[in-house]
């Protein structure tokens, strides 16, 4: 360049040049004027400007924006006169660019307010080496983190429900930043779809139970073992063109499709699906891999407690009654809920026997323990008691004769246990009780009374510690009540009075519907779900007809 022209050049000519653009804020009015190189270091047509500051939030990612937002807030309170910051901007194109902007407050004489002139540049050659390495460690860690939070949780999960709920609630979506996730297991050689959540996933939930030789990408990890990785739409549907009519309008640009192995074994897969996502790295794969092992155990653990929950519930329904006496003036519920905690057997039953005279006597008992002894236990007492009370014996009698029973089987278990004898066509009810809870009687008025039963120990206790007594209580159940019997599980909480359990039950019998099975189903529900269903519990509803209701 000759000198003469180097004369014309002036300094905003040279800044251009250089690709350093100029602005000019104003606080009071956001007016925020940005010159041609400024638009197109933030890569803005001039038509897509309206001249705020506030445009430049589709350039702007939030969490620069929110930096940027304090060094503003600073010159506005007069804190400082002057600013210089990097931040990261997103062309249009998706990539992000490193921006220089730097700032100087202006007041002109004779206006109160004040102007922001300054300039701003393209910084990504500047910091490639730098702040971009920085940034990209600083991104690596963050996943870390989020992953060994969803790992974390999956720690905690008891069930496969639990692990579904952890991988595809909200919280765990967001720390692994996915638009859409699938989880399958392995059932009896088939890979069956247990939880779905994001567009993509619901439509492809309408397959439901797959055969592992039909062409689905979750299919195929399992059959190979090794994960699938795609970031193109296009690419996916060249391997898949079964799916095409499943993506529809997906934003999905990109997806893992990762097998579930545990000790050598495949035991599911699951897809992960995001949104604005064009690659992954070595590190996003191997982090992802290591996800996928950590969600194999946990799925593997949940399996096998699911398995032996079903078992354990299995051989605990056995144990109990298979029918209930129809009855002549009332009407029987009962209802049995397993622990949610651990897979043991609880040894906690109900019965129900129809009497002579039209009577029926009502029981519920809790033998000692949680394991398969105390529910083959459970069931020879519960057989014994229903013999003994189908004789005709009286309250105390059965009681008595059931507590030789279980002392005579040397099984060192003892038992609580309630018995109660029930006049349908009087009300008058007879009860005995061998340390177990007080039984609750919901009148037709709505109004729910703990009833005193007079207790004696425990059943099983050894014959050298003397003949148990078990006296005999007396109340009356009017038309329209209602007699519940119930165990320990529906009350007791760890660390907790007894009384406020007894008195939580009490509010939620009162407040349940007329109905006797749905009034049943609103008590265990409720409470099961208050009191996280720590331990088995079961229940006798009795209702004297007669009421408003019937």
């Amino acid at each position: 360049m000759s000198e003469e022209s180097a004369a014309h050049v002036d300094a905003a000519e040279a800044m251009a040049m250089t690709g350093i653009g100029c602005f000019e804020w104003v606080p009071a009015t956001g007016r925020f004027t940005l010159d041609a190189v400024g638009l197109h270091v933030f890569d803005l047509l001039p038509e897509e400007y309206d001249g705020t500051a506030d445009d430049l939030g589709q350039r702007v990612p939030p969490e620069e924006a929110t930096r940027l937002t304090s060094l503003l807030e600073d010159i506005v309170a007069g804190r400082s006169d002057a600013y210089s910051s990097y931040f990261r901007i997103r062309r249009r194109d998706g990539v992000l660019r490193w921006t220089h902007t730097q700032g100087q407050v202006v007041r002109d004489p004779g206006s109160p307010g004040i102007r922001v002139v300054g300039v701003v540049r393209d910084a990504t050659r500047e910091l490639a080496h730098s702040a971009l390495r920085l940034m990209a460690e600083d991104d690596r860690r963050q996943q870390e983190d989020a992953l060994r939070e969803v790992a974390q949780a999956l720690g905690d999960a008891l069930t496969v429900d639990d692990v579904v709920g952890v991988l595809t609630g909200d919280q765990s979506m967001r720390r692994l930043g996915t638009q859409g996730i699938t989880l399958g297991v392995m059932d009896q050689g088939r890979l069956r779809l247990v939880g779905a959540v994001g567009e993509v996933n619901v439509r492809i939930r309408a397959v439901q139970r797959a055969r592992l030789s039909e062409p689905w990408p979750l299919n195929d990890v399992v059959r190979s073992g090794e994960p699938a990785f795609f970031v193109s739409r296009s690419a996916f549907l060249r391997r898949y063109p079964i799916l095409a009519p499943y993506l529809g309008d997906s934003r999905g640009t990109a997806a893992a499709f990762l097998p579930l192995i545990a000790q050598g074994r495949p035991v599911g897969a699951i897809a992960l699906v995001y949104d604005g996502k064009r690659s992954f790295s070595s590190e996003d794969r191997t982090l992802l891999i290591a996800l996928s092992t950590s969600i194999a155990q946990s799925l593997q653990r949940a399996m096998l407690v699911d398995q032996s929950r079903e078992i354990a519930a299995g051989l605990q329904s056995a144990m109990l009654p298979r029918r209930l006496p129809s009855l002549v003036g009332g009407r029987l519920a009962v209802r049995y809920r397993t622990a949610r905690v651990g897979t043991w057997i609880g040894g906690d039953w109900y019965d129900a026997v129809p009497l002579a005279g039209g009577g029926v006597g009502v029981a519920i008992g809790d033998v000692q323990g949680h394991d398969t002894e105390a529910a083959a236990v459970m069931g020879q007492l519960r057989i014994a008691m229903t013999a003994y009370a189908a004789e005709g014996h009286s309250t105390e009698s059965v009681l008595v004769r059931a507590s030789a029973f279980l002392a005579e089987l040397h099984a060192d278990r003892f038992a609580t246990c309630l018995y109660a004898q029930v006049s349908l066509a009087t009300g008058a009810v007879r009860a005995a009780n061998a340390g177990h809870l007080p039984p609750l009687v919901r009148h037709a008025d709505g109004t729910v009374e703990r009833i005193e039963v007079a207790g004696g120990p425990p059943l099983g206790l050894p014959a050298e510690w003397g003949p148990p007594s078990y006296p005999r209580t007396s109340f009356h159940l009017a038309p329209g009540d209602t007699l519940l019997l119930y165990s320990d599980g529906l009350v007791e909480r760890p660390g907790e009075d007894l009384d406020q359990g007894l008195d939580r039950l009490a509010e939620v019998f009162a407040a349940g519907p007329v109905r006797l099975s749905a009034l049943a189903d609103h008590v265990r529900d409720t409470l099961s779900e208050r009191l996280e269903a720590e331990d088995d519990a079961a229940m006798l509803l009795l209702h004297r007809d007669g009421g408003d209701d019937d």
